[in-house]
């Protein structure tokens, strides 16, 4: 049933309804109070019109029901029986085509990845033959630049009684994911932003345990060890996301060939 229809439908009966009390009421004062035969008349008429109005939409709203149980009963059991074994197939089916969408994704970044290195073989210097795909030497040099400052923030925090500790440490955990990130343009992916996550709620909550067991120079030293861990597998999940491979793979046969040369 339309809702067009359920409001007249609701409507009607509310008009039944308020026609039935009103002639009730009106037959009781008619017939106790001023015993007006005529008005008895009149008020039995638009009680009988309530009644019939209010029985009517009763029975209107009845077999709506009936008939919407009906349709709903005819689907489940005739033509949705017979359209479930199709419907799991277009499932299948559809759940095939993203799962080989994806390889072909991954097919066409790898191949796209060998193209860039080639060309960067044959038109680029010696040492930059060697950068990882999908990298550049701007990269490599921010790497070593991150390097120097991540291990002299090791060194500082080794020699001195730094208070907040793992608050500068997770800085680095930061700093690192924010220079990968931004070299493979990985701000829009959902699991980059999960990756920089597991730190922010790890490290903190890590060294407030460990330093209960261990010197707060070994929970330094451990930590500064699992941030190197971190952001080479890091690095290596970006690469294989980006360029289809993994850091190092295409390069590995080229060179060895230039160390024999």
């Amino acid at each position: 049933m339309p809702v067009s229809e359920k409001i007249g439908l609701a409507i009607a009966l509310t008009i039944a309804i308020i026609l039935i009390g009103y002639s009730f009421f009106s037959f009781l004062i008619d017939l106790i109070l001023t015993s007006d035969w005529y008005g008895i008349v009149i008020d039995l008429i638009f009680l009988a019109i309530g009644i019939s109005l209010g029985l009517f939409s009763i029975r209107i709203y009845k077999k709506s029901v009936y008939y919407e149980s009906l349709v709903s009963s005819a689907f489940d059991k005739g033509i949705y029986t017979r359209l479930e074994p199709v419907l799991r197939k277009v499932a299948e089916a559809s759940a095939e085509m993203e799962d080989l969408e994806g390889r072909l994704n991954r097919i066409d970044r790898k191949v796209q990845t060998v193209i860039d290195e080639h060309v960067k073989a044959e038109k680029s210097p010696e040492v930059e033959r060697m950068v990882a795909p999908g990298t550049s030497m701007s990269f490599v040099i921010k790497t070593i630049f991150l390097t120097i400052v991540t291990m002299s923030g090791f060194m500082f925090m080794i020699a001195t009684s730094l208070g907040a500790v793992h608050f500068a440490t997770l800085l680095f955990y930061i700093l690192w994911w924010v220079l990968i990130s931004s070299e493979f343009k990985l701000f829009n992916n959902t699991a980059a932003w999960a990756m920089v996550f597991v730190p922010i709620l790890l490290v903190p909550v890590g060294f407030m345990i460990l330093d209960a067991f261990l010197e707060i120079n070994n929970v330094i030293a451990l930590f500064y060890a699992i941030l190197a861990l971190y952001a080479f597998l890091y690095f290596s999940w970006a690469v294989y996301e980006t360029k289809g491979t993994l850091p190092f793979s295409l390069d590995l046969g080229k060179y060895i060939k230039i160390k024999l040369r």
